[in-house]
């Protein structure tokens, strides 16, 4: 009894003085109190309201605040001063512990988490999959998987209230199979494919690792039931992915031409996907692995269906409560997309007024709340030292409510991003796809999916608001509502 005694006291005596030793380096930058041990995990605990709670932080303690996870340092910021550092440096280019912890069974050393040479190797070879001529080629998915969303929206539109965050994701995901993969999954015409319920239980396990710090143990994970659904979920999406990997590298090992290579089986002349570009791509002279392609191609699914899914239902959510916008945004979309041909990537790129629409959408409703850096090697900012392995987090939703930047800032106001105006902020005040050299490679493809899928909307409903509704917003692995993104859907006369 006496040596448990002796040991926790020692134990407390070896935190107490690690903290110590962390207030007296970070004494320039204030923070929440911090409790013993736990230090002020409580607050990523609670996600119904953690959105809330460090949105108040800048006024409380400062731009950039510091906070303990258990005895972890890391520092909240929404200063744009040292995020011109932290998203320009090749020093933080690496993810934090938390991005790996979540997801590296998942995505292994995809791009999303991936660092040092295999991110910059691995970046450089996936930069041309989103060349102007493949996104070209990508609209016609838009256009077709659209179409199915227009049904289902049109099913759903006699309700009330349209929960449109669900019926929009299941477009996403077609969206994305069919342009990351070639293959059609078509979870808009049946929502219980086991492969989009998979999906869904690891985007659920992320986010409840996250916040259970039981579970962010890997050696304690690992005796959980958690641990098994997850292997479940997981053997579904590889031996999906790895079987279209490796049924489309034997086509292409036995098509030799460039010009067969253009079309298909069925003689159809076949668009380039994203994963076809890794099947041709070579690292120091060796083809990528199955399983290498697996991790990009399962990290662009990751990244393009529920980002993309959250924005265009909140741009629907938002021009439901703003009819002057949504009246401009329709106007736009008669006057310039075409009734007498199929719609073009020029007739997405001249829809102007929707794209500021958009904009101001992910300025509200960023699809990622926070992005994580740690620091690399140790230097010096304003004064303090910052060591290595320190997490720096970007609280984007609060960047993009700085006054200073944009005056009124809960007001939807798509103006916001005219030519004009958008000179005159500072360009890290609104990073809806981050910075920097770990920018989202795919943004241009999500502008133009965007787009097309709200356009669609818009030319066959009217969006009204649903009385009494406001989104209950929570931090999840993308940002969402606890309640739906709902909207009331009025079908527009023919």
């Amino acid at each position: 009894m006496l040596l448990l005694y002796v040991i926790v006291v020692l134990v407390t005596l070896f935190l107490g003085i690690k903290r110590y030793k962390y207030l007296k380096q970070f004494q320039n930058i204030n923070g929440p109190p911090a409790l013993p041990i736990i230090g002020n995990y409580l607050f990523m605990m609670r996600n119904l309201k953690n959105i809330d709670i460090f949105n108040e932080f800048p006024a409380k303690y400062g731009k950039t605040v510091k906070m303990f996870t258990g005895l972890r340092l890391s520092l909240l910021t929404t200063d744009v001063k040292f995020l011109e550092i932290v998203m320009n440096s090749s020093n933080l280019i690496n993810k934090s512990d938390d991005y790996i912890m979540m997801f590296n069974r998942w995505l292994g050393d995809g791009l999303l988490i991936s660092s040092g040479d295999k991110w910059r190797s691995r970046r450089k070879i996936l930069t041309p999959a989103f060349h102007y001529k493949i996104l070209e080629d990508f609209i016609e998915v838009f256009e077709s998987r659209g179409k199915f969303l227009v049904d289902n929206l049109l099913k759903a539109s006699s309700e009330d209230c349209v929960n449109v965050h669900t019926i929009v994701s299941l477009y996403t995901l077609d969206v994305i199979c069919d342009t990351a993969m070639g293959t059609a999954v078509n979870v808009q015409c049946n929502p219980n494919n086991k492969y989009m319920k998979a999906i869904k239980t690891m985007q659920d396990i992320a986010i409840v690792r996250f916040l259970n710090p039981f579970y962010r143990n890997k050696w304690i994970y690992k005796f959980t039931n958690l641990y098994k659904t997850e292997m479940k979920a997981l053997e579904i999406i590889t031996s999906f992915s790895l079987g279209i990997i490796e049924k489309r590298r034997k086509f292409l090992e036995s098509h030799h031409s460039d010009d067969e290579n253009k079309y298909d089986e069925f003689g159809k002349r076949r668009k380039m996907t994203f994963m076809d570009i890794l099947l041709k791509s070579t690292i120091n002279g060796k083809l990528l692995t199955n399983e290498e392609i697996r991790e990009e191609v399962d990290t662009f699914l990751f990244e393009g269906h529920d980002t993309t899914s959250a924005a265009i239902s909140f741009t629907c959510y938002n021009l439901s409560k703003n009819p002057e916008v949504q009246k401009l945004a329709y106007e736009e979309i008669c006057h310039v997309l075409p009734t007498d041909r199929a719609v073009t990537i020029t007739d997405l790129q001249n829809l102007k007024y929707l794209e500021m629409v958009i904009k101001e959408s992910l300025r509200l409703y960023p699809s990622v709340v926070f992005h994580g850096r740690v620091v690399g090697k140790e230097f010096l900012y304003n004064g303090t030292k910052l060591p290595k392995d320190l997490m720096i987090n970007i609280n984007q939703y609060t960047l993009h409510r700085d006054p200073v930047e944009f005056p009124d800032p809960e007001k939807f106001d798509p103006l916001r991003f005219t030519a004009e105006k958008q000179s005159k902020r500072h360009p890290l005040a609104y990073i809806p796809f981050s910075a920097g050299h770990r920018n989202c490679i795919g943004q241009k493809f999500a502008m133009l999916e965007l787009k097309s899928a709200i356009a669609k909307v818009l030319k066959h409903f009217e969006l009204l608001p649903v009385p009494g509704y406001k989104p209950v917003l929570i931090s999840k692995v993308t940002l969402t509502s606890e309640n739906g993104i709902c909207v009331k859907l009025k079908p527009r006369s023919a």
